[in-house]
């Protein structure tokens, strides 16, 4: 269940080293997954993992963006 970019793969990393949770999307989804911050609830913070973005890299920020910025 890894991302096949290695920016992506290191942000998700980085997601779940902070408590967050990686549920992986279908296999006909443009989502290649969601990331999941640990408040559990309905409000908690969502973050989706593209397959194939424009830029990884800058996708791959804007993944650690999300979780620094979490109030969570």
């Amino acid at each position: 269940m890894t991302h096949p970019n290695k920016h992506i793969r290191e942000a998700i990393e980085y997601a779940l080293s902070r408590g967050w949770r990686l549920e992986k999307a279908g296999g006909s989804s443009h989502n290649w997954g969601t990331l999941l911050c640990g408040a559990g609830s309905r409000g908690g913070c969502i973050q989706r993992v593209y397959s194939t973005p424009r830029s990884p890299e800058n996708h791959a920020n804007d993944i650690r963006k999300k979780v620094d910025r979490c109030p969570h």
